[in-house]
């Protein structure tokens, strides 16, 4: 997995910045806390597995919405309730990658971070705090395809319009979305994708594959999570997408050993994840209602596109191949300093409003929101609490939505009203995030079977205001839930007394 920051130049064209360490314009998402509090980012912090791998910290995406943290002394992810003097949660580590980015800049202040289309609510607020704990402030958040998008539709000299699928696999993370793109102007129908799908995973099957041919010749196993094997891993997949074998030194339990690896023997093992692929693009298609041959263009974000099978399997998917020739590293960096210049259009120059002046984006809400309720199972003649869908997944933004709901038995006086998100249509609550609870007090003395009006508005920029309302005697409760973040950020400033090298 790896990081970028991106500006508009003078002229409005989205530029991504480069690291002052290795004169690239990615920056690997991989943080080593040294004894002495020193931080490095980046590739010397991957380089650092090798001496110390317990303090080597990568894949943090996928924990920002998990209760865990990372302790040092064991080297791994552990539930937050077992932290320790020296473990830290998913946002302070991701603030780490943040502030080293921030040095690529004139220490800009306010930013766009792009997530994937898939972050639930708690992933999103956790980010949040990782933009305070860099000491800058968030416009807003994109999601990684949408601002993808946007590039690839104000790209010079590339010709993106109609229906469009961005196919966006990096090292952590899927997403697969399908936009109307007309001129600069794009309208997101529907995002899926999976958190926890990505180059890291392949990564995992070519240990596998060596750990056969390890215990074979040396009679024992590398251990699956070692960061210095996995290393080696990595660069064998790179090597593989552009040669049929791969042979590297791997150093085990029983000491070294030089392994080859081919390309079909890679290929093989990652096909289960090729199938979730292709399943993932069928479904986002179905519910875009629309067919494989009715998309004008596939375009791709992230380094795993440059897979082979993967090309391959898109090409057969989608009956044609994806558009070639744009860096697919430096796609969602870019979106996202357009996104934020039309969020400050005010500041922007004469030239850059001119560059940004037809670019319009229109966005889905990527989650179902809904309410708990109380139905009656007729069959067992009992009442279970259950959700009850108000938003549907892929609405357009802005949307709001009523539903109507009576109260239960007579003299109710109060309504616990609750706010869930799901990714999928789902009635059980317990498999919903319910991120917000309160209560709506109701007159006394009245009989069952009042009618009470639940309304959720969804703005553009991802504020959902929620009422609940008796419309009997106009007693509401009221409710806006934003990503925000946590209240303790200088709680978590405490521990991050480091010194970023």
């Amino acid at each position: 997995t790896f990081s970028a920051i991106a500006e508009l130049d003078d002229l409005g064209n989205p530029e991504v910045l480069t690291s002052i360490d290795n004169n690239s314009k990615i920056t690997a998402s991989a943080v080593y806390i040294g004894k002495d509090n020193n931080v490095i980012v980046g590739d010397k912090a991957k380089d650092a597995s090798v001496a110390e791998p317990k303090r080597v910290i990568k894949e943090v995406k996928r924990e920002m919405e998990n209760d865990v943290c990372y302790d040092l002394k064991k080297g791994k992810w552990v539930p937050a309730k077992d932290d320790s003097d020296q473990s830290y949660i998913p946002s302070q580590i991701s603030s780490l990658i943040l502030k080293k980015l921030k040095e690529y800049t004139s220490d800009v202040k306010k930013i766009v971070v792009t997530v994937p289309a898939l972050f639930a609510e708690k992933a999103r607020s956790a980010t949040l705090d990782a933009i305070k704990l860099a000491d800058m402030e968030c416009l807003e958040l994109i999601n990684e395809p949408t601002a993808a998008i946007l590039h690839y539709a104000n790209l010079p000299g590339v010709s993106v319009g109609g229906r469009v699928l961005v196919f966006d696999l990096g090292g952590g993370t899927f997403d697969v979305t399908i936009a109307k793109v007309k001129d600069k102007k794009v309208d997101v129908i529907t995002s899926r994708g999976d958190k926890y799908l990505g180059g890291a995973d392949f990564d995992r099957e070519i240990l596998k594959i060596i750990n056969k041919k390890y215990k074979k010749e040396k009679g024992k196993e590398i251990d699956v999570n070692d960061k210095k094997s996995l290393d080696v891993c990595e660069k064998m997949k790179r090597i593989l997408s552009s040669k049929e074998k791969a042979a590297e030194m791997v150093d085990g339990p029983k000491g070294p050993l030089k392994v080859e690896v081919t390309r079909a023997e890679f290929e093989k093992s990652i096909n289960i994840y090729l199938e979730k692929i292709k399943m993932l693009i069928e479904d986002a298609l179905d519910a875009a209602e629309c067919e494989s041959d009715q998309i004008s263009q596939t375009l791709l974000v992230g380094g795993s596109t440059r897979i082979p099978c993967v090309t391959e399997l898109i090409k057969k998917t989608m009956g044609k191949p994806p558009v070639k020739g744009v860096n697919v590293d430096e796609a969602v960096a870019s979106g996202a300093a357009i996104y934020a210049g039309l969020l400050q259009k005010d500041d922007l120059n004469a030239a850059q409003k001119k560059a940004l002046d037809k670019v319009e984006l229109a966005d889905v809400c990527n989650h179902y929101l809904g309410t708990i309720s109380v139905a009656t199972d007729q069959e067992r003649s009992v009442a279970l609490e259950v959700n009850s869908i108000i938003i549907s997944r892929d609405s357009k933004l802005p949307c709001s939505r009523t539903e109507r709901y009576t109260t239960l038995y007579d003299g109710q006086s109060v309504i616990e009203c609750s706010v869930t998100q799901s990714e999928g249509k789902e009635k059980d609550i317990e498999f919903v995030n319910v991120i917000y609870k309160g209560e709506l007090k109701l007159p006394e003395n009245r009989p069952a079977g009042r009618p009470v009006d639940v309304t959720y508005s969804y703005d553009k920029s991802g504020v959902v205001h929620c009422e609940f309302l008796d419309i009997e005697s106009g007693e509401k409760h009221e409710v806006e839930l934003r990503p925000e973040g946590s209240k303790d950020v200088e709680e978590l400033k405490e521990d991050l007394n480091f010194v970023i090298e």
